[in-house]
């Protein structure tokens, strides 16, 4: 890769990092809203999953938008937009207000993903698109490692309120350097800057498609198991484990740091499985299945008794998890016809993020009513044996939609 393709890839990755300290603050902070706001943990699972109803409702718009005006004015628009919402966090005074500013994050962060690999898919060959995606989504991973930590800095130096606005509001800063730093037609290679979203997209060709259901029910189980660790991880450390705010912030982190380290490193050893004459296909399949499973072992945390067994299994869990990210959305850079990567990678992932309405409420009624973890760490470990099991047996070839083609894909 080149000094141009490097400096886009850091780019994007810190807005990931930027992204996921804005996402993941509300988790960290839950103990202390709980207590303060005086909410019950079902109801602190219904504020965090407010955050996917407007993320799925403006995912796909934005997508379009972005396939027709470029990726540089509709992401720097959404990432002011779901920093000032974040920094609002801090000046609510009930649940009303927390839902709201929830709602705001959630439509603006819901550009984040779709048109980072709209960009990839347009600035990178296929040799070297999972590094390029997975080095950009190691930086969501650093970025959940970051904020456990921080905001038990920021919440035990001042409160919660102050830590978010100091965070919201800094979020600001990455919105300046993507406006002067990325130029949209000066990076992108010749032809990428053709702009599809003008043309009508066939929604019934592109959703009947096999290739679509498969990575759909892929993403879905993939996105639960995702949004019960970034919702839920610290509260799971503090209330199932016994751990102290901030022994819990110190070991949540640790499983992040070891995803931003196992994401990338998968992405290289796929793109390697290309270059040494493995397909596509084969080479982005047998590592998101390989990943898939070593992320499904959270179906033992709940049965251990050891604290640092669990936080163990947890990092690798997560590692797992965050590698078989990096190749879920290099696969969705790369089913995406020409032209329509924002658009078509938004509308698998809408679907998908159907996942984040029910992952944060059901943890939530599921410990409420239990008193236990145990039961919802199980669920998300089936899910995400049903998402490889997809992967194997559903999705087809990986390899550009023909949506001209007959619309089961067979």
């Amino acid at each position: 890769m080149n000094a141009r393709k490097i400096t886009l890839i850091a780019l994007l990755g810190v807005g990931m990092f930027v992204n996921a300290l804005d996402r993941g603050a509300l988790g960290v902070a839950a103990p202390q809203m709980l207590k303060e706001l005086k909410m019950e943990p079902g109801v602190m699972g219904l504020a965090l999953s407010a955050f996917y109803f407007t993320y799925i409702v403006f995912m796909t718009p934005l997508g379009r938008l972005a396939d027709r005006y470029g990726a540089k004015t509709t992401l720097g628009w959404a990432a002011a937009f779901w920093s000032l919402a974040s920094a609002a966090t801090g000046l609510i005074q009930g649940f009303s207000g927390l839902i709201a500013v929830r709602l705001g994050v959630g439509a603006g962060e819901s550009a984040a993903n779709p048109l980072s690999a709209k960009v990839v898919n347009e600035n990178f060959d296929s040799d070297e698109r999972a590094r390029a995606m997975t080095w950009t989504l190691s930086g969501t991973k650093l970025g959940l490692a970051a904020v456990p930590p921080l905001m038990v800095f920021l919440i035990t130096t001042w409160n919660w309120r102050v830590a978010f606005l100091i965070t919201g509001l800094g979020s600001l800063l990455w919105c300046l350097a993507w406006y002067v730093l990325y130029r949209e037609g000066a990076q992108a290679p010749e032809g990428a800057k053709a702009r599809a979203g003008a043309a009508p997209v066939p929604w019934r060709k592109l959703l009947a498609n096999r290739t679509t259901l498969g990575l759909m029910i892929t993403k879905f189980f993939l996105d639960y198991l995702w949004v019960v660790f970034i919702s839920w991880l610290p509260t799971y450390l503090v209330a199932e484990r016994g751990f102290s705010l901030l022994k819990a912030g110190l070991y949540a982190s640790i499983p992040w740091i070891v995803g931003f380290v196992a994401q990338p490193a998968m992405g290289h050893f796929s793109d390697w499985l290309i270059k040494r004459g493995f397909s596509v296909t084969q080479s982005r399949k047998y590592c998101l299945v390989g990943s898939q499973i070593v992320a499904a072992t959270i179906i033992a945390v709940g049965f251990v008794d050891d604290p640092m067994i669990a936080v163990m299994l947890l990092t690798l869990n997560v590692a797992g998890e965050s590698a078989s990210a990096g190749i879920m959305w290099t696969i969705l850079s790369e089913v995406a016809p020409k032209g329509m990567g924002g658009t078509v990678s938004s509308a698998i992932n809408t679907v998908s993020s159907i996942a984040g309405v029910f992952a944060p409420t059901v943890t939530g009624f599921v410990y409420q009513f239990t008193g236990s973890f145990q039961m919802a760490l199980l669920i998300a470990g089936v899910g995400i044996l049903i998402s490889a099991c997809s992967v194997l047996f559903i999705v087809p070839n990986i390899e550009p939609i023909d949506l001209r083609d007959d619309p089961t894909g067979a």
